[in-house]
C-alpha cells in the first residue's frame, strides 16, 4: 500500500518542550496503526524551514521508525496583503489553510492515499488498516465529523466568488456538511483530476483566500460535493483534539448514525438551544443565505 500519515506542523526554535503534543501524536500513531500494520507507511512532517537538523532529531529520537521531515517554506513567503477578518487568523494560518487545501497535493502525489493527522492529534483507538478498507471499497475520503463554515467572513466571500468565477451550483454545494479536517484519510488521484485541480487551483492561488481567510476543510467539502464524491466517516476512530479542550471524537456504527451524521455537523459552541435561537433568529432576518445559521 503506497500510503503516507501527513501533518504539517509548527516549528519551536527556542522551546522543545512545544513538541511535547507532537511527540505524544507520533506516539499514538505508532501504537495504534504502524505497529499492527503487516506493511509498512510513511511517515512525514511538513513544517515551514524553522525546525533546526537538531530538533528533528530529537522529535525522531522518541518514534521508533524514520520521520520524513520536508521542508516547505517556499509556500509560506511574506505577503504585502491588507488581511480581514480577525487578527487571531494571522498570514501564517491562512497560508497554512492554503497548503492544506492545495499543494499539499503536489507534495504527496506520489502517493495513492493520505491519512492526515494534525500535530495537536492523540489517536485512542482506528483501524490500522483505513487504506485497504477504502481501496477495497473504493472510498475517496474518510472523516471522523463533519463540520460548518462558522466563519462569516468566508461565508460572505467564497461562494460569491464561486457563482462568478465557476460554473459550480454553489447553492447546493455549499452546506455546510464539510469534513473535519483535522483527521480525514484520502485519495490522492481525486484531487489532482485535471477538473478538480483546476478548480482548486482557482480557489486557492488568488489573493482572496488569503485576505479573506478561506479554510481547506470548506474548500474540500465543496469540491467532494462538487464531484459527487460522498464524504465517509471512520468505522471505527477515536482521537482527542487536545487543542480543542480535549474533544474527543468517536466513531462506530451508533454514533455515525447520530452524533457524527452530516445532519449534526460541528457549528458553535453552547448546546442546542444557543443554537436553534440563531438558526430562528436567522430565518425571521436572513443577512447571508450561505451562512452556518440558515444551512
Amino acid at each position: 500500500m503506497n500510503a503516507a500519515i501527513v501533518a504539517l506542523i509548527r516549528g519551536y526554535p527556542n522551546n522543545r518542550s512545544h513538541y511535547d503534543e507532537l511527540i505524544k501524536r507520533n506516539q499514538s500513531i505508532f501504537e495504534n496503526i504502524i505497529s499492527v500494520r503487516s506493511t509498512s507507511i510513511d511517515m512525514i512532517l511538513f513544517h515551514e524551514g524553522n525546525i533546526s537538523l537538531e530538533d528533528q532529531q530529537y522529535i525522531e529520537s522518541f518514534y521508533p521508525e524514520a520521520i520524513n521531515f520536508i521542508d516547505v517554506s517556499k509556500y509560506f513567503q511574506k505577503s504585502g496583503l491588507k488581511l480581514r477578518g480577525e487578527e487571531k487568523f494571522t498570514l501564517g494560518y491562512r497560508q497554512m489553510c492554503r497548503f492544506n487545501m492545495f499543494h499539499i497535493w503536489e507534495e504527496v502525489k506520489d502517493y495513492s492515499y493520505i491519512l492526515r493527522i494534525d500535530e495537536d492529534i492523540e489517536i485512542l483507538n482506528i483501524d490500522p488498516n483505513a487504506f485497504e478498507y477504502m481501496k477495497a471499497n473504493e472510498i475517496h475520503y474518510m472523516t471522523g465529523r463533519f463540520t460548518k463554515e462558522t466563519h462569516r467572513l468566508t461565508n460572505r466571500t467564497l461562494p460569491n466568488y464561486l457563482i462568478e468565477n465557476t460554473d459550480m451550483n454553489v447553492e447546493k454545494i455549499y452546506n455546510h456538511k464539510n469534513p473535519y479536517t483535522n483527521l480525514y484519510a484520502s485519495s490522492v488521484a481525486f484531487w489532482r483530476t485535471p477538473e478538480t485541480y483546476s478548480i482548486l487551483k482557482k480557489i486557492a492561488l488568488i489573493d482572496s483566500q488569503i485576505i479573506n481567510r478561506w479554510g481547506d476543510h470548506t474548500v474540500q467539502g465543496l469540491l467532494l460535493n462538487h464531484a459527487g464524491k460522498k464524504i465517509y466517516l471512520f468505522p471505527k476512530l477515536e482521537y482527542k483534539h487536545i487543542s480543542h479542550s480535549n474533544l474527543i471524537i468517536k466513531n462506530n456504527f451508533i454514533r455515525n448514525i447520530t452524533v457524527n451524521s452530516k445532519y449534526n455537523p460541528i457549528s458553535i459552541k453552547g448546546g442546542f438551544y444557543p443554537k436553534m435561537k440563531l438558526k430562528i433568529k436567522a430565518k425571521i432576518n436572513p443577512d447571508n443565505k450561505f451562512d452556518f445559521e440558515n444551512n
